[in-house]
């Protein structure tokens, strides 16, 4: 039936240009003088007009539709990569069950749309006809009234896709409100055309906010480091030469959350192995989820299952053709990140992708930078260096009384044999990063240990200057406490430190509220000398200076009054949420 009717279609498709070519230039031979003359052969007349239809139909194929997606998909979804929306909801559509009719309906409305870019060619070819035709008065009306009809019946049946995603992406989303109205119509609250949030911190600090965020909208992208060298993610690093996927996964999976995404496939990859056990017992473990035995995966749907067990098949092949690495309190979810960075060619860009379809996760994570061996090394101030982010966050300020000056990115984690030798090697943003920013509404950075999970990020070659070339509000969230790195430091301090940073690694030199417009501040922080767990409130400095150089400081209450030492989510939300409104919401500017 299918091949029927593309026949069909192109036979009519056809012989409207023949005939209209036929009309406009009237060359001879041609089908419909052999038909005034009753000598029209008709079957060459039906190869003549299905060879012309052919052509047009490659010719819209390949012109006409990435052109059209191009500008649709930006229209339907402005979310970090538009151009992947609709090869998302394929994908998810023809995985998804009992949608045979839904997907007829695409196909048949796509077929309209083929014909009705003929009609239109068609109807301008006969408006040219008009300027050569005695009868131009006569004719021009009539010529135009048929252009407008097809513009107008082209731009109908794109509404009608549009309808048709859109009903079935209302089936399918969570966060979708199913009562009906007063006129019969599904209510669909649409996030994804919402604010659009960027954020540069790590992986727990920003996770309340990130869930506070989400009941609003879920237009959240996420920059996460990819310098982490601890855990899990040091065993996955070392074993298979790439960049740390802990973060990412952990950021991935708070977004799943956040979106009420809690179902089988997140539970699964929230799963990690046993702790203690021989490396062959957790071998054997990790073989029951590809054996499809576990009860994690069994509960997971087939066509999900099948793609999960290839990226774990791929994974374990190659964990088994090179020395065993320590699988103990292994994350599946990152198992299946790493096999999926492998089955496609090594590219995490694409892995994350993949891994964000499997959870149905609207959000976006991206590392900030694609280099498998960047570390972050810290100097302290009797120049010593510490090598690692593990160890940087883990120095204890009781113990060592000296202050990190500054940090550097490394490819080794060796000391080398020059102990001042600070070398610092160059670190290129994530090519997907800069059309991502620039699309953001507002930026955020924080809250996060300061050294290892804030600045890192705008000493990447491309960041600085990409946040620069935006005027959207970018926000610092400072942290309420003083940590383990920001020992003897002050917001100001620190406030100067990130600016030095952003300019230094910029191509020129800007003025400080290009990098930084607001500055969230603590209200107890300004007087009180308070401990939470041995840890003083960060003192704030000189912060009145900031003013005089275009940075407004938003003075609140911002802890949580069930965690002490934590942000309240949902008033550091409310300020993210404000966008450019965001000076109408200050409470109190210094």
């Amino acid at each position: 039936m299918k091949s029927v009717h593309l026949f069909a279609e192109l036979i009519i498709i056809g012989s409207l240009c023949v005939l209209s070519a036929d009309y406009l230039f009237s060359p001879p031979n041609l089908p419909s003088q052999w038909f005034q003359s009753n000598i029209m052969p008709i079957f060459i007349f039906l190869v003549i007009a299905w060879c012309v239809g052919f052509l047009i139909n490659i010719f819209s194929e390949l012109f006409f539709t990435p052109v059209n997606h191009y500008f649709e998909t930006r229209w339907m979804l402005a979310n970090g990569s538009p151009g992947l929306l609709l090869e998302r909801l394929r994908y998810d559509l023809y995985l998804s069950p009992n949608s045979q009719e839904i997907i007829q309906r695409i196909e048949y409305h796509r077929s309209l749309i083929r014909i009705a870019r003929c009609l239109m060619l068609v109807a301008s070819l006969f408006l040219l006809a008009t300027l050569y035709s005695t009868l131009l008065y006569h004719t021009f009306f009539l010529c135009f009234i048929i252009l407008s009809m097809s513009i107008a019946y082209y731009r109908s049946l794109i509404w009608s896709c549009k309808s048709t995603y859109f009903a079935w992406l209302s089936l399918q989303n969570s966060h979708v409100k199913t009562p009906l109205s007063a006129k019969n119509k599904i209510l669909v609250e649409d996030k994804s055309q919402s604010l659009h949030i960027v954020t540069f911190t790590g992986g727990s600090g920003f996770r309340d906010i990130n869930m506070a965020l989400s009941k609003n909208t879920y237009n959240i992208t996420r920059i996460v480091p990819i310098w982490d060298n601890g855990g899990s993610s040091k065993a996955l690093r070392e074993h298979f030469n790439m960049l740390p996927v802990g973060d990412i996964r952990h950021a991935l999976m708070t977004e799943a959350h956040a979106e009420g995404k809690a179902g089988h496939v997140v539970k699964l990859f929230n799963w990690r192995l046993s702790d203690t056990g021989t490396q062959a017992q957790l071998e054997q473990e990790l073989q029951r989820f590809i054996d499809i035995e576990h009860p994690l995966i069994e509960a997971v749907e087939q066509s999900l299952r099948d793609v999960i067990t290839t990226y774990l098949k791929a994974f374990y092949g190659h964990l088994a053709t090179a020395t065993s690495m320590d699988l103990r309190n292994g994350s599946i979810g990152n198992f299946i990140l790493v096999g999926a960075y492998l089955a496609h060619d090594c590219n995490i860009n694409t892995a994350i992708y993949v891994f964000r379809q499997l959870c149905s996760i609207h959000g976006n994570v991206w590392p900030v930078s694609l280099i498998n061996c960047l570390h972050i090394n810290a100097v302290l101030s009797d120049n010593r260096v510490i090598y690692g982010q593990s160890a940087t966050t883990l120095l204890n300020r009781k113990e060592n009384k000296q202050k990190i000056e500054c940090i550097f990115f490394s490819d080794t984690l060796v000391a080398t044999k020059n102990a001042t030798d600070h070398t610092h090697i160059d670190a290129r943003i994530n090519p997907v990063l800069p059309n991502i920013i620039t699309q953001a509404d507002v930026i955020s950075y924080g809250p996060g240990s300061f050294f290892t999970s804030v600045l890192p990020h705008i000493m990447v070659e491309g960041v600085s200057d990409t946040i620069a070339k935006i005027n959207k509000p970018k926000l610092f969230i400072c942290n309420l406490l003083e940590d383990n790195e920001s020992y003897q430091y002050n917001l100001e301090e620190l406030i100067e430190i990130f600016v030095t940073a952003a300019n230094h690694y910029a191509k020129i030199k800007r003025p400080i509220n290009k990098y930084i417009t607001h500055i969230l501040v603590h209200k107890i922080s300004t007087f009180s000398n308070h401990t939470i767990n041995g840890k003083p409130y960060l003192a704030m400095g000189n912060l009145q200076r900031f003013n005089k150089q275009g940075i407004r400081l938003i003075i609140d209450d911002f802890e949580n009054p069930w965690k002490r030492g934590y942000h309240d989510p949902y008033i550091v939300s409310n300020y993210l949420l404000a966008g450019e409104q965001l000076i109408d919401k200050v409470k109190d500017i210094i």
